[in-house]
């Protein structure tokens, strides 16, 4: 069975998320590679720290060693029908490799008694017979067994030995040595991309502190401004049903991620609700709200409409055509988007999204070095006036989404 058909059967679905089950198999396929390029026996030593009693015999290369993943347990042991994660066998040799991210282990009962997914397999790796060999646990946030003595290797620490390794491997002139190196990169990749290389930070990432403390006072201000603005040309605390969530307004609809103000039917919370209109500085996603640019806030001011509604519902694309006209005509220079697009939690239905924007670097551009409250105010005001003023057929079509 090749690597990618192995993968397949991993493909996420609701139930599980396949990044452990991608990271065992990845990291078989470079075990079985490193035996080609003739680097087991280092990575043995160096890399899953096995005991020099329980490596290879001097002049042993491992390149013998098969490798397997989703090895079964057989007939005849105790554990009968259970999976290693990862099994290296040859002829006096028998590895258990067993990989955890975050998950706990599981528990074996039988008329024996209990064990522990690592006890077991390392019964069973002692029936084996064999001189060489053990069990290594790999792990992110899984925590070895109390009394566990035999090696664990953090994801972490396995990424920084590969790490090391690549230069080596650059400079290798056999076709074995260039794939393992291809094979590595990309491995070493997987494990930054889920967040399993270690905590590192910046020297410039260390200074910008206080800089990132005074940008969040500014959006804050700015908040302010936007919830005195929405209030009052809602007329209140109350505007078409729509209201003010008392106390916290909870999920992500707050700082960090935005400063101003929400309103929602019947005050419910935001996370609670399936129409949010909001006014403020979106920092960054809340929800399935976006800011424009990735990294760069903005002003927003917006609804949303979580709607049951399929994608091809014929009021929610007349509303996508006829909005952009109504806004041109009321606020000419200013940037909306319309958006009906499919639901994060369900493709199949659609969220109904009217916003006007303004990125704090435009903001900037208009206000220079003075203060920024004129400016903003004024876009709020206007955005506000444009949002609260369509007509009463428009917003009955928008309320008629989430009805």
């Amino acid at each position: 069975m090749i690597l990618l058909t192995r993968l397949y059967i991993y493909r996420a679905s609701q139930q599980r998320s396949p990044a452990e089950d991608f990271l065992t198999e990845a990291f078989v396929e470079w075990l079985r590679l490193a035996g080609k390029a003739g680097l087991m026996a280092q990575a043995l030593k160096d890399l899953l720290r096995l005991p020099p009693a329980q490596c290879l015999p001097p002049g042993d290369d491992g390149s013998t060693i098969r490798w397997s993943s989703q090895h079964v347990i057989g007939p005849g042991f105790r554990g009968s029908g259970k999976r290693p994660d990862i099994v290296g066998q040859a002829d006096n040799f028998f590895l258990v490799i067993e990989n955890k991210i975050g998950a706990c282990f599981t528990q074996y009962d039988d008329d024996e008694g209990s064990v522990t997914q690592l006890e077991l397999y390392a019964d069973y790796q002692r029936l084996q017979q064999v001189n060489c060999g053990g069990v290594v646990l790999l792990t992110h946030h899984t925590d070895a067994p109390a009394g566990w003595a035999e090696p664990v290797v953090t994801w972490s620490a396995i990424h920084h030995w590969l790490s090391r390794l690549l230069p080596e491997l650059a400079s290798g002139a056999s076709g074995s040595v260039a794939v393992l190196n291809y094979w590595t990169q990309h491995l070493i990749a997987f494990i930054e991309e889920n967040g399993m290389s270690g905590t590192r930070i910046a020297l410039s990432d260390i200074i910008a502190l206080p800089a990132f403390e005074r940008l969040r006072a500014g959006m804050r201000g700015l908040g302010i401004l936007a919830r005195k603005e929405l209030t009052r040309r809602a007329g209140g605390q109350v505007f078409r049903g729509l209201s003010v969530p008392r106390g916290w307004t909870s999920g992500w609809f707050n700082e960090p991620l935005f400063f101003g103000v929400i309103m929602t039917p019947e005050g419910v919370k935001a996370d609670d609700a399936d129409f949010v209109l909001w006014c403020g500085v979106l920092a960054s996603k809340a929800y399935e709200i976006t800011p424009h640019t990735q990294g760069i806030p903005e002003l927003s001011v917006g609804l949303g409409a979580w709607t049951k509604c399929l994608m091809n519902d014929n009021r929610a694309m007349g509303l996508k055509v006829e909005l952009p006209e109504i806004f041109a005509a009321t606020t000419p220079n200013m940037t909306w988007s319309i958006d009906w697009k499919p639901r994060e939690s369900n493709a199949e239905n659609g969220l109904f999204v009217v916003q006007a924007r303004l990125s704090l670097i435009e903001l900037y551009q208009q206000a220079g070095d003075d203060f920024w409250d004129d400016p903003a105010i004024s876009f709020f005001s206007k955005a506000c006036d444009a949002l609260l003023s369509l007509p009463d057929d428009k917003w009955k079509m928008i309320e008629s989404l989430v009805g």
